[in-house]
């Protein structure tokens, strides 16, 4: 069915534009950074209360809270601001009978021009990986949705003042690539090739110079039937004897004698490693490096030493609140007070976490219980009275941490998901 713009403007072959998250995602993420927000209000205004009211040291020490606590806020404000702007501004692509007009936008930076098509020499397909995508489409309630999808790619090769450019244009579904893909053929003058290279986030000269490799890619015929499978079984194929040269080019060099690696090293010419992301099974995407091996970023299995102070004020409270309980300003029975401080450590703790996994929820759960009966045990304020009441009902917001733990740690990974925090290896906390 013709659009407006279709009506409008005969010689618009196809537009595309992208995506607005869906409601049920986009009030999801809303309320998620709220609460975040009102985190970060109660670490940042809750201390000064305590200041102010009880005028104890204690609770002059609890202003450290406020640091954190106006972090928490700065991120959520920007985070959320951020989700709002993009929203907002989304890139548009129109194919016309003789040009390509564009309007993409990059971070906050808007870019609008346009491409006459005899200007284009050639067009590639690919892929590109697309985070999060289930948000920006329709799906049913119990539909199975993957971390992130393989979408199609265009990249417009042309010249323009002697000079080559790249123009790539995302695509969300494979009939809108293939009306783009049957106007540049009719025009003899644009080749259609492949390439199973991943260079969204490569730079314009990194894109050009990874597609002058032949062997990176091939022609395409898109007019033959099975149009999805044999894309795909081609770029398995270029992928595959890229593995083969690669394994080759390892055997060659480890059989090279000593004194050539020495030649090469002393020759000052540094040796270049490209890295792409190359598309694995499953819709899986692997990073390599030019000799087909994979790349890992190693850890410390050091604490970290944010770890150290959310778990030292987290000890502290506890000294903090059995104070308050014998000097008669606390409740000995008020156990959502111990419970609120477990929520708070525990969503500072899993935001400054690099990888956040299961483990975290339970090493966090086994550290404070076992750190808050023993730093109880040795105070000598636990001994009697209402110090020794607040101290059982201590261990009782201890022996509920299992299950209050997954509150804030179902929050803060469903923030860091949106924002792919949780992609690269894991850090030890």
């Amino acid at each position: 069915m013709p659009t407006d713009e279709n009506l409008s403007d005969p010689s618009l072959i196809h537009g595309r534009c992208g995506r607005r998250m869906e409601p049920f995602y986009w009030i999801l993420t809303f309320e998620a950074l709220a609460l975040l927000l009102l985190l970060g209000l109660a670490l940042a205004i809750g201390p000064v209360y305590l200041a102010v009211t009880f005028r104890h040291f204690w609770s002059y020490l609890s202003l450290l809270l406020i640091i954190p606590g106006l972090w928490l806020i700065r991120f959520s404000i920007l985070t959320l601001k951020a989700y709002i702007w993009k929203n907002r501004h989304l890139d548009r692509y129109s194919l016309y009978e003789d040009e390509i007009r564009y309007l993409h936008y990059e971070q906050v930076e808007k870019e609008e021009g346009a491409v006459r098509l005899d200007e284009v020499d050639r067009v590639y397909i690919a892929y590109y990986v697309a985070q999060y995508h289930y948000a920006y489409k329709k799906t049913k309630w119990f539909e199975s949705q993957s971390v992130f999808d393989l979408l199609p790619m265009l990249y417009v090769r042309y010249r323009r003042d002697a000079q080559e450019r790249i123009l790539k244009i995302p695509f969300y579904e494979w009939p809108d690539l293939k009306k783009w893909l049957k106007h540049f053929k009719q025009r003899s003058s644009i080749e259609i090739w492949a390439t199973d290279l991943l260079l969204e986030q490569k730079t314009e000269a990194e894109q050009l110079s990874a597609l002058r490799e032949p062997l990176d890619t091939a022609p395409f015929d898109i007019e033959r039937k099975g149009f999805k499978k044999r894309l795909d079984n081609l770029l398995y194929g270029l992928g595959r004897k890229r593995s083969e040269r690669e394994r080759a080019e390892q055997g060659t060099a480890a059989g090279s004698s000593g004194g050539a690696r020495t030649m090469r090293a002393g020759s000052g010419t540094p040796q270049p490693q490209r890295q792409f992301y190359r598309g694995g099974e499953g819709g899986s995407a692997v990073r390599e490096n030019g000799s087909g091996q994979r790349t890992r970023q190693t850890s410390s299995r050091k604490p970290r030493m944010s770890t150290v102070v959310i778990f030292a004020l987290l000890f502290a409270s506890l000294y903090v609140l059995t104070g308050f309980a014998v000097d008669g300003r606390v409740s000995p029975d008020n156990m959502w007070l111990c419970i609120g401080c477990f929520l708070a450590a525990g969503a500072a703790y899993f935001v400054m976490a690099d990888r956040l996994t299961f483990w975290h929820a339970v090493r966090f759960t086994l550290t404070a219980f076992i750190g808050w009966v023993l730093t109880g045990a040795f105070m000598p304020l636990t001994d009697t009275g209402a110090g020794g009441e607040f101290y059982t009902t201590a261990i009782g917001a201890t022996i509920l941490l299992p299950l209050t733990v997954w509150l804030p740690f179902g929050m803060v990974w469903w923030i860091r998901r949106q924002f792919g925090l949780n992609e690269g290896e894991e850090a030890t906390l």
